[in-house]
């Protein structure tokens, strides 16, 4: 069931769905991820067109530091998650496919949630800051093939007992219903599986820029900002 759900997502979102079939995955198999695809962003493309992951566990503050990030140097913010939300909450077809598979606890295909990054890209201007994506190898493999490379990662790092500590202080005001204990040991374990070997990936390539995330918000942004003045304009420079 769930396979036919997501077949009928790709095709309505103009997708093949080849793409799930182990023909289309052995495919994808015999170029390696260490390698970028061919499909990726030229060098020297314009800074409207560059294209910034960040990366982080849970309660890490990445939505935080995107927040000052997008202030400073006029970038768009986008979430994969979010976007897949927001989809799933509208009338739609597509919509409603989407819905159908995260309410069986399915992850919805990384041809699919890098279509809809696609299209936000497609209709925004850049540069681009991409939240709490990639989350997996698949998704870093979809998305290079499909829309290209990244400048490079920022991945915030903090020890788990303090992100957990953020995490159940949050919850006292979210009223998020993932934020207790059980859940959260869950999406650490989750984080730790899927989510790092994209993050050793990205350190193997050169692409990954660490920065100790245990702090005030504006002393984390401080050892932040310098990786992107050299990598796009000022806001305040034109």
């Amino acid at each position: 069931l769930a396979m036919a759900m997501a077949v009928a997502l790709l095709s309505a979102l103009c997708l093949s769905p080849v793409a799930l079939s182990g023909r289309g995955l052995a495919r994808r198999a015999r170029a390696p991820l260490m390698h970028m695809s061919s499909a990726v962003r030229p060098p020297g493309s314009p800074p409207s067109q560059k294209t910034f992951f960040i990366m982080g566990g849970p309660g890490s503050g990445k939505g935080t530091q995107c927040d000052l990030l997008c202030s400073e140097f006029g970038m768009c913010h986008l979430s994969a998650g979010e976007l897949l939300r927001q989809e799933a909450r509208t009338s739609s077809d597509i919509g409603q496919i989407i819905a159908d598979i995260m309410a069986e606890g399915k992850i919805v295909p990384s041809e699919v949630t890098v279509e809809l990054l696609r299209r936000a890209m497609a209709v925004q201007k850049g540069p681009y800051l991409i939240d709490g994506f990639p989350r997996s190898l698949s998704n870093l493999e979809i998305f290079e093939d499909r829309i290209g490379s990244c400048e490079f990662m920022l991945f915030l790092e903090l020890s788990e007992d303090e992100m957990c500590r953020r995490l159940l202080s949050r919850a006292e005001t979210s009223g998020r219903s993932d934020d207790n204990i059980e859940t959260i040991r869950k999406r650490f374990q989750t984080y730790e599986v899927e989510t790092m070997p994209v993050v050793e990936l990205m350190e193997r390539r050169g692409l990954l820029r660490r920065v100790d995330a245990d702090g005030p918000p504006m002393t984390v942004f401080k050892s932040i900002v310098g990786l992107f003045e050299n990598a796009i304009p000022h806001a305040g420079a034109a």
